[in-house]
């Protein structure tokens, strides 16, 4: 039997201190650092692989009873099926942004328990001195915020609700989207912009930390470590995710269910997706 799990204040600690540790390396190494690109086309670093082997084995020590998925482990993809509570990392969203000497590049992670739903998020973004960090218990989150004594990351929980979006309309608001978008995507009738920046957690961060400009992300063609820490801060913060392929609600158990196929979602405030409604829809056919 699986029983049931809960991050502890000491965990979400350590988690941020070896975020930031692997943060700054990736800072240090940025300018330098070569890259290749994978069988499916999507680029790959050294450090890529380094941030999942030193941050994985750390995280594996905190989080000791988790399975670990992590983006660059191939092996570790069949984990998503497992029953486990699970360790989900992405060493560097946003690794094309991240070669080019752009800031839109993050450390994605998760811990989920069995059936999908989150108990941790952290999405740090280095380049730009982000850090986004939720936790749960029976699906109620608690959000907190990161402050430095020195170089030493301390962890506080925020208190009282996210502010939500304000002062935005439809033509003059951005929507963050993927590379691909236009694959699935029709905007024909859309009038607002459209930016892509190459990092779908550097998309929902922004999203739920609101000190930029999207008013909602559309995430299309991703794998869960691109978009399950991101989800549960969004979540977190009281924004709203829509299923743009099905209409039905979003539940996480579907991210680590047996489908390949992921449904067109939608994020952001409730009332900046119902006046979207119309005009960002999935493609036909």
């Amino acid at each position: 039997m699986v029983t049931a799990m809960k991050v502890t204040s000491r965990q979400i600690e350590d988690a941020v201190v070896a975020m930031h540790r692997a943060g700054r390396l990736l800072l240090e190494g940025q300018d330098q650092v070569p890259w290749t690109l994978k069988d499916d086309n999507t680029f790959v670093t050294s450090l890529d692989l380094q941030v999942e082997d030193t941050l994985g084995s750390v995280l594996r020590n905190i989080f000791p009873d988790c399975t670990f998925i992590g983006e660059e482990d191939p092996a570790s993809w069949s984990l998503t099926y497992d029953p486990r509570p699970k360790i989900v990392l992405d060493p560097i969203d946003g690794t094309a942004p991240f070669v080019r000497g752009l800031n839109y590049f993050g450390i994605s992670l998760a811990v989920v328990e069995g059936r999908g739903r989150p108990l941790l998020a952290i999405i740090h973004l280095p380049g730009l001195r982000k850090w986004c960090v939720a936790s749960f218990e029976d699906l109620k989150p608690t959000m907190y915020q990161v402050a430095f004594q020195g170089d030493t990351p301390r962890v506080a929980v925020i208190e009282g609700r996210h502010p939500g979006l304000r002062d935005w309309s439809v033509e003059h608001c951005y929507i963050y989207v993927g590379s691909d978008a236009h694959r699935q995507l029709n905007l024909s009738a859309y009038e607002g912009k459209v930016r892509a920046l190459g990092a779908t957690a550097a998309h929902l961060a922004l999203l739920t930390d609101n000190t930029t400009d999207p008013a909602a992300v559309v995430l299309s063609r991703y794998k869960i470590w691109d978009v399950v820490a991101g989800l549960a801060l969004a979540s977190a913060a009281g924004l709203d995710i829509r299923n743009l392929t099905s209409g039905a609600a979003f539940h996480f158990e579907e991210l680590f269910g047996h489908s390949k196929l992921w449904p067109v979602l939608l994020v952001g405030p409730s009332d900046v997706l119902n006046a979207l409604a119309d005009s960002v829809r999935v493609r036909e056919g």
